[in-house]
């Protein structure tokens, strides 16, 4: 399964660019995130390839412990992705690069290996109060010390609406203009286009530090425009209250018309106990209320851990045995060395099957955990990942529930057991995670795709209502089939 695996945390030289310390062009941006770039040495470079008469071959950075990004692209391919990052080099006309701009310049390489595999991302060191936190230690910290808007976000292609709010000066379906004088669309530039995310993701991602004394959001409610000032709360408070507010205990309701229950499932955990009996007992309660149509929302998860999975699929499906996968292979580095006893140091570099004992191809469920008689629903988004794609996967693979919503990003299941990303110094940019497992896991397409069985596209002014149009089309969708 594609549970989180510990790894150090290296330092990866991957350029040649200089450091400046500070920005000439605005107050507001951060010092000490620029990055020189003489004759275009801008890129993320791999420091490992020799030199040339004209000093370091360029080249775009590797990702040697994953399986399949550095044979991603081919030479015809690398010089398109290439020759796009030059074009927005020169767009920008700078001879020095904010930690943002490097961003945005290496967007066409960073979406592509994306793209390949959800879990690699590209995201900038935290920074406040001139620092850079590259310890996890300092990063803890800096997250107590930070304040936020006290609110989650919902984007919807170029605009960001509040989900839920902690605060009652925002309320759910605000469209969020700008914070603090910056158009909501000059923050997504810099961002990946997660359905849910929070303001301190948008602000990290942007020219200039999190830490601010205030925030001034600029909204537009019910066609009119306002401004409101807030000092926030502190984010690491203000995240698990939200996080809390969306827990699988506080999110189980019934509608009767349509004869439903909905139970939510933000996220997986390293013991699924809990989960797995809470989410039982919940449906058993909704068949004694007479109600067959279960609705399971797993739209803003994750994933996490895999732990009794087995359980939790017993469930839902009727079968003695569940089919998982057909084969899996692993990235064989000092990393993987230490989690697979059978690989050698010859092996290095390579990618080698897993023998069967090092995988799961099926697993035996549980027939005391099925709960018959019971049409599932599942709702899905973009941002459904890592485990949880799985888990949804296997519902729709096994004819136990219809998926519903948007697709899943391309190959949500192809990759897994994810190493700690390396920091990409000197740029302070640095990798989330590295897969180092590719995983053939039983599905319906082979394009790389989970697709909905019900397509319900998210549509931003449906949610500027406040309302949320995707389960409620679902309720409608359900009481039609009456």
């Amino acid at each position: 399964m594609k549970t989180k695996l510990l790894a150090l945390l290296l330092p990866l030289l991957a350029g040649t660019a200089a450091a400046q310390n500070q920005d000439p062009d605005s107050l507001n941006r951060t010092p000490g995130r620029s990055v020189r770039i003489p004759d275009r040495c801008f890129a993320i470079l791999d420091y490992k390839l020799p030199r040339t008469r004209v000093g370091l071959e360029r080249n775009l950075h590797r990702i040697p412990r994953h399986p399949g990004l550095d044979s991603l692209l081919s030479p015809t391919e690398k010089a398109e992705v290439l020759a796009e990052i030059n074009a927005r080099c020169d767009a920008l006309g700078k001879d020095s690069l904010l930690t943002s701009d490097l961003f945005w310049v290496m967007r066409p390489y960073f979406d592509r290996l994306h793209h390949e595999d959800p879990h690699y991302r590209i995201a900038p060191v935290p920074f406040g109060d001139g620092k850079v936190y590259t310890k996890k230690s300092d990063q803890r910290k800096l997250s107590r010390e930070l304040r936020m808007p006290a609110f989650s976000l919902l984007q919807i292609n170029d605009t960001l609406v509040v989900d839920r709010s902690l605060d009652p000066q925002f309320r759910r379906g605000d469209r969020v203009a700008a914070i603090n004088g910056v158009a909501a669309a000059d923050y997504l530039k810099y961002g990946y286009d997660d359905r849910h995310t929070i303001p301190t993701s948008l602000m990290n991602r942007h020219y200039y530090s999190q830490a601010v004394d205030r925030f001034c959001i600029e909204l537009e409610r019910d066609g009119e425009t306002l401004t409101v000032e807030t000092a926030g709360q502190p984010a690491q408070k203000a995240i698990f209250a939200l996080n809390k507010a969306e827990e699988t205990d506080a999110n189980i309701r019934t509608y009767a018309d349509a004869e439903a229950g909905y139970i939510a499932i933000p996220k997986f955990f390293p013991n699924n106990s809990r989960l797995i009996r809470i989410v039982r007992k919940a449906i058993v309660g909704f068949q004694k209320q007479g109600l067959h149509n279960v609705i399971l929302d797993l739209r803003r998860n994750p994933g996490g851990n895999g732990h009794a999975f087995d359980e939790l699929l017993s469930i839902f499906i009727d079968k003695p045995v569940v089919d998982y996968c057909t084969g899996q292979r692993v990235k064989v580095s000092k990393e993987s060395m230490r989690y697979y006893d059978f690989l050698t140091e010859e092996q290095l570099g390579q990618v080698v099957d897993l023998p069967e004992t090092e995988y799961v191809r099926s697993f035996e469920t549980n027939p005391k955990m099925y709960v018959d008689g019971m049409r599932y629903y599942v709702l899905v988004s973009r941002d459904t990942g890592s485990i949880a794609a799985s888990f949804v996967n296997m519902l729709q693979y096994h004819g136990a529930a219809q998926l519903v919503g948007e697709p899943l990003r391309h190959n949500a299941l192809k990759y897994g057991e994810v190493l700690d990303g390396k920091l990409l110094a000197p740029v302070q940019l640095a990798e989330s995670s590295v897969s180092m497992v590719e995983i053939d896991e039983c599905t319906r397409r082979d394009d790389g795709y989970v697709m909905p069985d019900i397509a319900i596209p998210c549509v931003a002014a449906e949610y500027l209502t406040g309302r949320d149009a995707v389960l409620e089309k679902l309720l409608e969708t359900i009481k039609g089939a009456f």
